[in-house]
């Protein structure tokens, strides 16, 4: 396993990688149809070469015999949330890894090696109805500090919003 700076030739494999894991995000009920709205949207390899080239965005890639299986974003200046605790700071944008890969460790990894590069706070959000990811970002000393929505296609989400001091 290794954890290296996405390339701009990436894109392809992270969006292979968001595709695959996005839904596991969401809420069991959202409906299919607005999860492939979002991912048209926001998931798309063009849209990760744009993240790529974005100066603010810091793209992490895990890789198994180096194919990527797994992937963070981080933020450097997210939108405001209007939460005083989680505005100004970094936001952990997207934390992905392939299912075939869950229980592994290789999230745990990830995310270590992602958070090792910032020293003051970060941010995320995650939705309510995801108690694994809440729970893995609790034990990595997130805490919840408020709630914001997430629109995924037309369907609203509530998410929470946690913060690393």
């Amino acid at each position: 396993m290794l954890i290296r700076p996405a390339f701009l030739t990436d894109a392809g494999a992270i969006s292979a990688v968001a595709v695959q894991t996005f839904a596991l995000a969401c809420p069991a009920g959202t409906p299919q149809i607005e999860l492939q709205k979002y991912i048209y949207e926001y998931l798309t390899p063009s849209s990760f070469a744009a993240a790529l080239g974005e100066p603010n965005c810091d793209v992490q890639v895990l890789t198994d015999s180096e194919i990527i299986i797994g992937f963070t974003l981080v933020t450097r200046a997210p939108e405001t949330l209007r939460l005083p605790q989680a505005d100004g700071i970094p936001e952990l944008t997207r934390c992905y890894v392939l299912p075939m890969y869950h229980g592994t460790g290789v999230a745990q990894m990830l995310l270590s090696a992602t958070l090792a590069g910032y020293r003051g706070p970060v941010r995320l959000t995650v939705s309510d109805q995801n108690s694994r990811a809440i729970h893995f970002y609790i034990r990595n000393g997130f805490a919840i500090v408020g709630d914001t929505s997430f629109q995924c296609g037309d369907d609203i989400h509530r998410d929470l919003v946690m913060v690393r001091p």
